[in-house]
């Protein structure tokens, strides 16, 4: 029986604003979580307790020092095997968020263009007290309102990712790899890592197809598998998010907001909106400098 996993976003957890697309706690896992995949950076620390996690078909040993980076749309599931929970920091955010925050192509962030790495570490002695001190601080910073609270927590995810890198590196120095293998990989990631890179630019499916060497019709259907949504609706999604946080934070004229994030009219960015949110781009602002909750977006999509 084919079991299909669950397709989470953002958008999904009430407690994330789309100001500010970031969430860490600390959980337990007592027995199983479900397969599931979505469509953020997630990253966890175990602190306690023992078990196996499941990436894309492949099995690790879970156990204090585990430190797990996941890309967006890979399918994980979480077992417990210990008479105790695991217990584990998760820190949940967008990708745009590590790439808006740093230069345009900075190295630490070509690890996320490049799928077959080995998705998490083994973190032991000092090493793993100060990946935990630094999930400690960013768990205390993430439940404060203090001055710069999000360029601090944005400054700690990237040095948890430098600290990610430099340990699997120590593990396997061919990891350090100057750039991702677009061509050679047969992976369908480093497009979606290049849509959320790009997003902004006017991108088409035949011209990605180009660019990667792909047939555009199983560009699209790997898109489909990947994602769990088509090429068309990735690519909104994404823009959307950007144009979320644009209304709710800035003073941008609507029409500034959709050419920001890639539409090329007011009219279509304003089709797109409300076939997404069901409310206009206008309505969205005005509820939420009213500090209303916007309508959740709307579940029934003709891609899934």
């Amino acid at each position: 029986m084919t079991v299909y996993p669950m397709n989470k976003h953002l958008s999904d957890y009430e407690m994330i604003s789309p100001d500010f697309p970031f969430y860490i706690s600390l959980n337990e896992v007592r027995r199983y979580f479900p397969a599931h995949r979505h469509d953020f950076l997630e990253c966890s620390l175990v602190v306690e307790g023992e078990g196996y996690e499941t990436i894309n078909g492949v099995r690790h040993p879970m156990s204090r020092g585990t430190f797990t980076w996941l890309l967006p749309y890979q399918v994980h599931d979480i077992v417990t095997t210990s008479p105790t929970p695991i217990r584990l920091y998760n820190c949940m955010f967008e990708m745009e968020l590590l790439a808006l925050s740093s230069k345009q192509g900075a190295r630490h962030l070509r690890f996320l263009q490049v799928e077959q790495r080995q998705p998490y570490v083994q973190l032991e002695g000092t090493r793993m007290a100060s990946v935990e001190r630094l999930f400690a601080e960013m768990l205390d910073e993430y439940g404060q309102e203090r001055p710069y609270r999000q360029e601090l927590m944005l400054v700690k995810m990237h040095e948890a990712l430098i600290h990610f890198q430099r340990e699997q590196q120590a593990r396997a120095p061919e990891a350090d790899a100057d750039e991702p293998d677009f061509g050679r990989s047969g992976s369908v990631w480093p497009v979606i890592a290049y849509i959320h890179a790009h997003y902004r630019e006017e991108l088409s499916l035949s011209e990605l197809s180009a660019k990667f060497g792909l047939h555009p019709s199983r560009l699209s259907a790997e898109i489909k598998k990947h994602a769990g949504i088509g090429f068309l609706h990735l690519l909104h999604d994404i823009r959307l998010r950007h144009a979320c946080s644009l209304l709710a934070a800035t003073d941008m004229s609507i029409l500034e907001i959709a050419v920001e994030v890639g539409f090329s009219s007011y009219k279509v960015f304003a089709r797109v909106f409300r076939d997404a949110k069901g409310l206009t781009p206008g309505e969205y602002r005005k509820r939420r400098q009213a500090g209303e909750k916007p309508e959740r977006q709307r579940e029934s999509r003709s891609d899934r």
